[in-house]
């Protein structure tokens, strides 16, 4: 008897679509992100007018980048002249044919996105986990510079209108909508298996929040972010207005702290309250307090008082002297090692506080209260387990 694993199938092309798909949506994983360093990059909509789009935000300033995500096989392969531009080295001559041919190429289909977004198309990239060929690159280089000087730079700049079907009254200059194509060879954050994109994510978590995440975190992250993109990018929107389009299929903030574990309302009390590592603080509060099995309105209220706290000493500099305020914070420091050598129970940290702020000598310090000496603790917490 023959049993179904005994026999290789006649092709196993599902299987290869599957994790070209994969691939695509780690790249857009990837590039959401940057979201985190609050650069602009506010947005990353998925499977939307290409692969995937980076939206930049800077004040009323709008601008959009476009990937296509090309992948192959084996990695050393490489992506030709033909295959990006459908052109060859040798240089071809212009006929109907050969425009149409250059015309559904990879390279013009991301091309053409700068002449029907005009300046708010910042940039159009092919994104791949191979490399191209030197042909390729040498053609985008030179199209980048505006002075094309191979067969295949000239050809694009020469017949742009023809192959694009510009009118002749176009205000469209050729050699801007040219110079945004880029490539992006060889990224090492995407492949078949989700390991190496696990790897570039925890990096990149880290570089731009300062959030140190472990093997499992980094794998429920890397997941989660990859089946986020997945879910966006497949779905529907007949019927949706244009204004909730990005919410629907675009990968945004509230998205990334979803994956994070960082409940939006915790950020936005660290951000009010201009802590500089927002992302870092949400993230050691929330992770500390959830191990200790405190419940949501809890970890809303450490967040809110370490705010409070920061700005009740940055109030205090001004009025108490550097001997006076360094005594204070050593105390408090003291203090969470009490906490801490005792259990760090939340019943012992209520105790431990409401002695302290019955203290005579802590009368000197206006407004200390038990509510900010708790906000206090907390923002020693942040700084042990930032480090």
């Amino acid at each position: 008897m023959r049993t179904i694993e005994a026999l290789a199938p006649g092709e196993d092309v599902g299987r290869d679509t599957i994790s070209r798909f994969d691939m695509q949506f780690q790249a857009a994983a990837y590039a959401a992100l940057e979201i985190l360093e609050g650069n602009g990059v506010d947005c990353v909509y998925c499977d939307y007018h290409d692969d995937f789009v980076v939206r930049k935000k800077i004040g009323d300033h709008i601008s959009y980048h476009f990937f296509q995500v090309k992948t192959k096989k084996k990695e050393n392969d490489q992506y030709s002249l033909s295959e990006i531009f459908g052109l060859s080295k040798s240089g071809v001559k212009v006929d109907d044919e050969r425009l149409k041919k250059v015309r559904s190429s990879f390279a013009a289909k991301l091309i053409l996105h700068g002449i029907v977004f005009g300046e708010t198309c910042s940039d159009v990239t092919l994104l791949s986990n191979v490399h191209f060929d030197d042909s390729v690159v040498k053609t985008v280089d030179e199209l980048r510079g505006k002075a094309p000087k191979s067969k295949a730079a000239t050809f694009l700049a020469n017949n742009f209108s023809a192959i694009f079907l510009i009118e002749s009254d176009s205000d469209i200059v050729p050699e801007i909508v040219l110079s945004k194509l880029s490539l992006k060879p060889a990224v090492r954050y995407i492949g078949k298996d989700r390991e190496s994109f696990s790897d570039a994510a925890r990096s990149a978590v880290h570089r731009y929040s300062e959030i140190d995440l472990t093997y499992h975190e980094t794998k429920q992250l890397a997941d989660g972010l990859v089946d986020l993109v997945y879910r966006k990018a497949r779905t529907k929107l007949e019927g949706v207005p244009p204004d909730g389009i990005a919410a629907l299929i675009g990968v945004q903030l509230d998205d990334l702290l979803s994956v994070l574990s960082i409940s939006r309302s915790v950020y936005d009390a660290l951000c009010a309250g201009e802590d500089e590592r927002a992302l870092k603080t949400a993230s050691v509060i929330q992770r500390w307090y959830r191990r200790a099995e405190a419940d949501e309105p809890m970890i809303d209220y450490a967040a809110q008082q370490k705010v409070s706290w920061d700005m009740w000493l940055r109030n205090a500099r001004h009025i108490y002297t550097p001997f006076e305020l360094a005594t204070l914070l050593q105390r408090i420091d003291t203090l969470f090692e009490l906490w801490q050598t005792r259990g760090g129970d939340f019943t012992v940290m209520h105790d431990l506080i409401k002695h302290f702020v019955a203290e005579p000598s802590l009368k000197t310090f206006a407004g200390l209260d038990e509510g900010l000496v708790f906000g206090a603790m907390n923002a020693v917490l942040v700084r042990k387990y930032s480090r």
